[in-house]
């Protein structure tokens, strides 16, 4: 098994833990919760974005494709240092996070990029991401 998949799956502990923590053992409070999912998705986010970068081929569209996840994840982090509602970051995350997907599975159809990390990893990862972010969301 390739290192990205095991890095991959592992990275999405932390949101199980807290999603756990959350509703079960209480151990940290709602909003260090929330922060961190927020904080840790959007380190996910802009990682998947530095995905599409290939210093080999000159790509314009593709190497703009892979910057905008970090903009928005600037964006959403400077938003969370005001204290901004939560319920609409956790949301404009989930929804970027699933953009992002739908954009990646059209790549993947024009042979852009390879089907199988799409179906064997980025598919499962964002569907267990989005939910434990909904999850933590409504905390």
């Amino acid at each position: 098994m390739n290192i990205k998949y095991i890095v991959s799956y592992l990275g999405l502990l932390p949101f199980i833990f807290l999603s756990i923590d959350g509703y079960f053992i209480a151990l940290l409070e709602v909003q260090l919760i929330q922060n961190l999912a927020i904080i840790m998705s959007c380190i996910i986010f802009t990682f998947i974005g530095a995905y599409n970068w290939n210093f080999k081929v000159d790509f314009n569209l593709l190497e703009f494709y892979g910057f905008i996840p970090s903009l928005l994840s600037m964006i959403i982090l400077t938003v969370n240092i005001f204290d901004s509602s939560k319920y609409y970051l956790f949301n404009a995350m989930i929804l970027f996070l699933f953009i992002q997907l739908l954009i990646d599975i059209f790549l993947s159809l024009k042979d852009i990029f390879p089907m199988k990390y799409l179906i064997t990893l980025r598919v499962p990862v964002t569907l267990i991401l989005t939910a434990n972010l909904f999850v933590i969301s409504q905390l």
